[in-house]
Formats: structure tokens, sequence, C-alpha cells
């Protein structure tokens, strides 16, 4: 099995792709694995020139040996099913962008991932919007694919958008240049904005990198927080939020999370529904959950509440009042003062970077000692800006969206994993709790065990 994609982005491997036949050699290794004598004899060529070729493409990590059975020949294979030449080793910056997202979305149609039908599928079947209604989408810069594609079926299918921008440039300057009344002032527009829609979906993941250290404007942002909840629950406004990003940089990394994003959304929404449903019921008559991991995680705790993440807006009791993009979780409030243990892991997420193998010792909900190999300062200023409530747990959450590949994707997506449990920190209240966290973030256990008590 080869890769999606490989990108190309050494002056070597540019060098050593000098010739048709080279590409054509590596055209043929996408199909089917071969040997040299088996190439010689495709491309009518001798196999003295055609091992110097391989030897070249071999010393520039463009193709691979692989093994066959028993068989002792040596077998050829390319990399990937995709080579792209990353436009950043030549000097035609002013177009780099737009090249990038051609190749990209040329990737994707490769891997059979249809992108319109995707938007359509999340509008009619996950937001549940019809005709006349009204979205409104704040996104940055670098969710703008998604929401392009948004904007076109929303227009086919006769719903009003409205598409408001908050860059990072924007951020920064909200947060840093902002006099305290224009920043009041964005507030309210947002507001206004929200009183006139019936979804509202909130694509703005670069927020997490802007921090807002003023805090006359951080008693604005939740005074201004508060007023948009009386809105959303006066007017019955369906809410959904997207906590990755995607990017335009051609790297293999970016380019397979990219793939891995749209096969999660490429689901069908009833069936989510139906498996989150079926993973609720189990925990719904019970008190008691203790979940263990093989990196040495023990804690128990009590549940308070269960509600649910369908993926998509349901009638179901458990439904959330938001949603996430994508979807699919059980989220579990544990009782006040019930939860106890080490909670250890390969890896948390806070202010949009990865807290390296973090270790943590809760004690009635809160944590009381804490280490992690990579990051750990960040777990320090989570606490701290956290407020009152900046220790307690808000959220233990369980994946059940089927379509989600665990490796290759943004770690905020990779929560909705089936089978992958997420303890968060941050607020409750807009689910039923009491938790007042001032900063969202989370630690993934993976392949865990969970015993009901």
């Amino acid at each position: 099995m080869i890769e999606n994609v490989f990108v190309v982005n050494k002056l070597s491997q540019v060098r050593a792709i000098n010739s048709e036949l080279k590409i054509k050699i590596i055209n043929e290794l996408i199909l089917n694995p071969a040997t040299g004598q088996q190439l010689s004899k495709i491309f009518g060529i001798s196999k003295q020139k055609m091992h110097y070729n391989m030897k070249a493409l071999l010393n520039a990590d463009l193709i691979k040996i692989i093994n066959i059975g028993n068989n002792k020949e040596v077998y050829y294979r390319a990399k990937a099913k995709n080579y792209v030449l990353d436009f950043s080793l030549s000097n035609n910056n002013g177009e780099k962008n737009a090249n990038n997202r051609s190749l990209i979305n040329h990737i994707l149609e490769s891997n059979n991932i249809d992108l319109a039908r995707i938007a359509a599928n999340l509008l009619e079947n996950s937001l549940k919007m019809q005709a006349k209604e009204k979205l409104l989408i704040v996104s940055g810069e670098y969710n703008m694919p998604l929401v392009k594609k948004i904007l076109v079926e929303a227009s086919n299918r006769q719903i009003e958008t409205t598409l408001l921008f908050r860059d990072k440039e924007l951020l920064e300057a909200k947060h840093n240049l902002f006099s305290l009344a224009t920043y009041s002032w964005d507030f309210e527009k947002f507001n206004r904005a929200l009183k006139n829609t019936d979804v509202y979906l909130y694509l703005n993941g670069e927020s997490r990198f802007i921090p807002l250290e003023d805090p006359e404007k951080k008693k604005i942002q939740q005074k201004a927080f508060a007023k948009s909840r009386e809105i959303v629950q006066k007017n019955n406004i369906r809410i959904a939020m997207m906590e990755g990003l995607m990017h335009d940089e051609l790297t293999e990394e970016n380019i397979l999370s990219e793939i891995n994003f749209w096969k999660s959304l490429d689901i069908d929404y009833n069936k989510l529904a139906r498996e989150t449903e079926v993973s609720s019921k189990l925990y719904q008559d019970s008190k008691t959950i203790r979940i263990q991991n093989d990196e040495g995680s023990d804690f128990v705790f009590e549940i308070q509440k269960v509600q649910c993440d369908y993926g998509s807006f349901t009638d179901l009791p458990e439904q959330t009042s938001l949603i996430f993009i994508p979807g699919g979780e059980v989220l579990f409030i544990p009782e006040e003062k019930s939860c106890n243990g080490i909670i250890t892991a390969k890896t948390g997420y806070i202010y949009g970077k990865i807290i390296n193998n973090p270790s943590l010792i809760i004690v009635n909900n809160e944590i009381v000692e804490y280490r992690a190999e990579g990051n750990e300062e960040l777990i320090t200023k989570a606490i701290s800006e956290g407020g009152a409530d900046g220790r307690k747990i808000s959220l233990i959450s369980l994946g059940t969206n089927y379509n989600m590949n665990e490796t290759n994707i943004d770690p905020l997506y990779k929560s909705k994993s089936k089978g992958i449990v997420s303890i968060k920190w941050g607020e409750n209240v807009s689910i039923g709790g009491s938790v007042k966290g001032g900063i969202e973030w989370q630690i993934q256990l993976e392949k865990p065990t969970i015993e009901i008590k």
C-alpha cells in the first residue's frame, strides 16, 4: 500500500526527475510494483539504462524497494499515488497559494472526494438547513476552502448567508490595537447579526492562536458572550463549531490531514447519530465509570449528566445545544468532587499547541499536580488564565465518528474519532453543567478501557 501524496520539496529531487522517461517510470510504479527487467521491457530500453534511472530515483528518495512474497528479485514501487511539486522551490510566490490550493483540490478529487457533495450533505443533513433560512458564518483565512463550498451550495438551496471574516491580522488588531469602545462595538455588531440568523457556523480556528491579555477587554468579551447565549436561547439558533484548521502549505502532513478531514465529513449523518445514541445508552443508567489506558491512566468519576454531539441536529433527548464539525461524541458531565485518579497520555492540546506526554493527578475533579515532557508551561498558563474553575474538569467525552482517521489529522478533530476518550477543561455551562473555566483545552486517551461500575 502506498501513501496518498508525496511532496517534492528538495532541489535534488527536482533534478532527479529530469527526463520524460523518469516521470513515466514513476507513473508506472504508481500503478504496479515492477522489477528493473520488467520496466526495461515496458519501455523498450536496455537493462543498464534502466538501472541508471532507477538508481537516480532511489537516491533522491522518489521511489522505494518493496518485498513481494518470497521473491528474491528486487521490486520497485512509487512512494505515493500523487507527486506534488512544492511551489516554494520557485520564485513564483504571487501565485503560490492559488497553485497549492488547485493541487490539493486535484489530490482530493483523485481520492474520490467530492467537495461540493460533502458541503451539500453538511448543510442538509448535519445543519438541517431549509430554503429561506439564514446562515451566519465566522471564519478566518485558513478554513475558506470549506467556506467557499458551503457558500455555493447554500446559494443553490436558497439559503441566505452572511460571512464575517476574522483572519489572524484582524484578531490581533482587536486584541491589541482596538480601543475598548471599538472592541465593544465589534461584539455588538456580531450580536446584531446573530439575532437575524437560524444557524451560526463558527469556523474561526485561528482564534486559539491569538491570546487575549487585556483584563478590561476580557470583561467586555464575557459580557458579550453572555448576551450571545441569551440570543441563542431566545431564538433557538442552531450552533456548529469547527476547532481545527485547513492549510494551503504543500506538506505531506497538511495534505493528508485535509484528505482525512473531508473524509470525516463524507459521512452518513443518520448512521452517526444512531451509533452515537447506541453508545450513550450504555451509560444512561450508570453511576460510576473507571477509565484506564496503557500509558498509566487510572481514574474514576460519577456521571451527573450524559449528552451527545450527534454530528447533526436531531430530536433525540440527549442532543447538545451545539455540535462540532466533524462531530460525533458522547459527553459526560462529571458529578462534582467525584473524579479522582491519574490521567496520563501521549498528547494534550492547549492554545493550538501539542503537549507531549502529560500526566496529571486529579482530586475531587481538580488538577492538584501535573507534569509534561513538552510545553508543560502551557498547562500552568491555562490553569492561571482559566479563572476560579481553571483546574476543574468540565467534560469527559467518548468519540463516535466511525469515519475519522486517528492519524494525520488536526489533533482537535481526533477527539471525535471512535473510541478516543478526551478529558476537557473550560466551561460546561452551555450544556447544563456548572463549571466556568475560561480556557478550553484537552487531553486525549488512545485505546482506553472503560469499565462501568
